[in-house]
């Protein structure tokens, strides 16, 4: 029986589906939301090292393209979203809303350092007050974006990367405290990209593992375990999912896209960045709660403004995009 394909495109916009899920439905296993994030990393790590090592190159040409084409995918998108959440923020204040029973970030920024990372997605700058809640693990990918030709160009920097990483969360302690400093902040970050670096180094010999339904069903199956054991994925549960995050991407990363799943692609992005937003429109004064019925409408009103994006602007300004120098030598 030949099962149909499914590529990177379906497999981000089922992630980000997940966050969105997390964050709208208030029944939603617990997990999933960090297990999609740090999948997201694992991702960027692999295809950032791919794009580097087969289309950008390494000299001043092929990373001042990477850099530009990095920067026109992630910001104007982005600011976009800002611009959504400081007007929604705006509103909800006139009329007596807290934003802050979406996402305990959801508020106007409060001073100069904050808006520095609002404007800028700094990571170093301060968090809170985010008109995209959901900015600061993008933050991260930004940072990374920029070190990734290091760990790109050479396996041993990604396996260094990989060996720090791993000691920088081990001596913060798997436990339930710490899991906001493992999984949300800079370096113990780097453990996600740095194991999709690899993974990209080693892919020919990692191919003969690839079984891509199978690896992204028993990803999603992984997330039940939260059923029986509350604590899973505050604990060693996010460390299997990288694991199994990275099985994925390996699987994934030769099956073909059409045009339906290069779609499907597209959308993932957006939906991340506005659901929270989306969201803010449907509270009212007398009180907030996220029933599945929530979810449902919150998220279709996401699915078809993210379409609406990608049509009227993500894809016109893709346009501008810069030609890599691997692309144009074939």
């Amino acid at each position: 029986m030949q099962y149909p394909t499914i590529g990177f495109g379906a497999c981000r916009l089922i992630l980000a589906s997940l966050v969105a899920a997390s964050h709208l439905w208030d029944g939603m296993l617990q997990g999933y939301a960090a297990y999609a994030v740090w999948a997201f990393f694992v991702l960027s790590g692999f295809l950032m090292t791919l794009v580097l090592t087969t289309r950008y190159g390494f000299d001043g040409p092929g990373l001042r393209a990477y850099a530009f084409n990095r920067f026109m995918r992630i910001f104007p998108l982005y600011w976009l979203a800002v611009v959504a959440g400081l007007a929604s923020l705006w509103y909800a204040g006139r009329h007596g809303i807290d934003l802050r029973v979406i996402n305990g970030e959801f508020y106007w920024p409060q001073n100069v350092e904050q808006w520095v990372h609002v404007s800028t997605l700094f990571a170093g700058a301060q968090r809170g007050g985010l008109p995209v809640p959901v900015s600061n693990a993008l933050a991260i990918e930004v940072g990374y974006y920029m070190l990734m030709p290091l760990m790109a160009r050479s396996r041993s920097t990604a396996w260094f990367a990989f060996a720090v990483a791993v000691v920088l969360n081990l001596k913060l302690g798997i436990n339930g405290d710490s899991f906001g400093e493992r999984y949300s902040t800079f370096l113990p970050c780097m453990l996600p990209f740095a194991a999709g670096s690899l993974a990209c180094h080693y892919r020919e010999s990692l191919d003969r593992f690839s079984m891509p339904w199978t690896s992204l069903v028993l990803w999603i199956l992984h997330g039940l375990l939260w059923l029986k054991l509350p604590g899973w994925p505050w604990e060693w549960g996010l460390y299997v999912s990288l694991v199994l995050s990275v099985w994925m991407v390996v699987s994934l990363h030769r099956q073909r896209a059409g045009k339906v799943d290069r779609m499907l692609g597209d959308l993932s992005y957006p939906v991340y960045l506005i659901h929270t937003t989306v969201a803010a429109w449907f509270v009212c004064p007398c009180g907030f709660s996220r029933p599945f019925e929530f979810f449902l409408k919150a998220f279709a009103l996401t699915l078809l403004l993210s379409w609406l994006i990608v049509i009227l602007v993500d894809r016109p300004l893709a346009r501008l995009k810069w030609k890599a120098p691997g692309d144009a030598a074939k």
